[in-house]
């Protein structure tokens, strides 16, 4: 009997430090920055290497995450539009219209290599035909900015 409850014990504290852990860090990236690297653009995406080679200046960031995630990590100085809002894209565009309007480049970004939010809301901003520059999708999203250090500890996005 007492070796069960020693278990339990045991069992209680290491899901108490990973609940924890992830709650002080943020949740882990699925996939490693390297994984980024490895894998071929898709039509569209940009290597945050090559946005720095031509300079990071007059980009527009774009989070595409839930508000709440881009609220505590964002990038400093991003908008947030996304498609996972009970709030219409259509009121988020409207919101952010002069920005949109004004942007060289708009770079979308989401979590990971294989977060799809930032591919469906580039698609969906390239249709609105508001933007006067070129639409990209960051490969490896949060991921490569992290891994990059251009994400300041809780940060809002904005």
């Amino acid at each position: 009997m007492k070796s069960s409850y020693e278990v339990a014990v045991i069992v209680v504290v290491a899901v108490a430090a990973g609940v924890g852990t992830w709650v002080a860090n943020g949740r882990p990236p699925a996939y490693p920055a390297a994984e980024a690297d490895a894998t071929p653009l898709r039509p569209g995406e940009v290597r945050l290497e090559m946005l720095q080679e031509k300079g990071l200046d007059g980009i527009l960031w774009v989070d595409a995450r839930k508000a709440s995630a881009w609220q505590s990590d964002g990038l400093p100085g991003s908008i947030h539009l996304t498609i996972q809002s009970d709030e219409s894209l259509g009121a988020q565009v409207e919101r952010n219209l002069e920005r949109l309007a004004m942007a060289g480049r708009v770079v979308v970004y989401c979590d990971d290599l294989h977060c799809s939010l930032s591919h469906d809301l580039a698609t969906a901003l390239r249709a609105l035909e508001l933007v006067p520059g070129e639409i990209l999708v960051l490969q490896g999203g949060m991921t490569k900015l992290r891994e990059a250090g251009l994400l300041k500890d809780s940060s809002p996005g904005s």
